[in-house]
């Protein structure tokens, strides 16, 4: 499946909280509505991004998992 990104962050190899603060650098610079890749390894960090998401209007919008790595495409709120 190919789903449209307007930006990506490369947070393999990191552990929580980074991917998460690499993220929220990212999706502050981008328009609302816009769409985040988030490419990680960290099995946690599925957990704190959907609180994240919640609490700042943020929409995970597809996840795959691919052996170690998870890839999160998010959308941007306004």
């Amino acid at each position: 499946m190919t789903i449209e990104y307007d930006n990506f962050v490369d947070a393999k190899g990191l552990q929580c909280p980074q991917p998460l603060l690499l993220a929220s650098q990212a999706i502050k610079k981008m328009l609302p509505n816009s769409v985040l890749l988030l490419e990680v390894t960290d099995p946690h960090t599925d957990l704190d991004l959907q609180v994240w998401c919640e609490r700042f209007g943020h929409q995970i919008v597809h996840i795959e998992e691919k052996g170690d790595l998870f890839r999160f495409w998010i959308q941007k709120g306004n």
